[in-house]
């Protein structure tokens, strides 16, 4: 799909997004014949966010939004979380698709959700449209579809899958929640559950960022790494990944 012309004006306003970066990041693997999407931080010296380096749970991730510094004008945009398939391995020769499926919001969270806290999460408003794109194309909450990542992704895999998110707004006290699936037609890979994009404000401290409710809501949207032993080896493996990552 393309943007329409009143997003691609408000897109133009927004400033200008680094590719290929550091930052929160999903490493895409194939578990139990299934896409799933693994959060961790990338970076020459990562620093841990409170959530781990490699989360310990599937399929769930908060980014940050940038509010558009040019006075007047109310825009926010940000091209993490980004996506990253290390090595082609099965998949090697298909295509990879994102799929926005859904939306919703999680207003006024608490700073620091104590346990047992249950989000309150509920369907965006029309004006609250979010626009997603990739290579030219975007969907949007108003207007859901698929975004097509790589048509014959190679055995070297594909790194640095870095979409951009955008809204004609600057959020505040508010979390924004994208639903995506991952789909392939490499024969036997099952398209992956629902993942869980997080898009929480921009701010100058953690409070005004709702760091720490956005990571509560990754934990409760996220899927567990199985445990015992199963959990601690998959976890392994996306360490390693990200150690490959780093040296390159």
């Amino acid at each position: 799909m393309r943007m329409s012309t009143l997003a691609t004006a408000c897109v133009a306003l927004l400033p200008t997004v680094a590719f290929a970066h550091d930052g929160r990041r999903f490493d895409i693997k194939i578990i139990d014949d299934k896409l799933t999407a693994h959060g961790y931080i990338s970076g020459s010296d990562p620093v841990d966010d409170g959530g781990g380096i490699v989360r310990p749970y599937y399929n769930a991730l908060h980014g940050h939004w940038a509010n558009n510094p040019a006075p007047g004008v109310d825009a926010a945009s940000t091209d993490l979380p980004g996506f990253d398939l290390f090595a082609g391995g099965v998949l090697t020769g298909s295509s990879l698709s994102l799929t926005l499926t859904g939306a919703l919001k999680w207003e006024a969270p608490p700073m620091m959700p104590p346990p047992g806290t249950i989000p309150d999460l509920v369907a965006l408003d029309p004006t609250e449209e979010i626009f997603v794109g990739f290579g030219g194309d975007f969907v949007s909450t108003e207007d859901p579809g698929t975004l097509l990542l790589a048509p014959n992704i190679s055995a070297g895999g594909l790194t640095d899958i870095d979409l951009t998110y955008d809204i004609g707004s600057e959020p505040s006290g508010v979390l924004y929640v994208l639903e995506f699936v991952l789909s392939t037609d490499a024969p036997g890979v099952l398209a992956s559950d629902t993942i869980n994009v997080i898009l929480s404000p921009d701010g100058d401290t953690s409070a005004d960022r709702l760091h720490h409710a956005a990571l509560f809501l990754e934990g409760y949207l996220g899927t567990p790494v199985p445990a015992p032993g199963t959990g601690a080896l998959l976890a392994g493996v996306g360490i390693l990944a990200f150690r490959r990552y780093r040296a390159r």
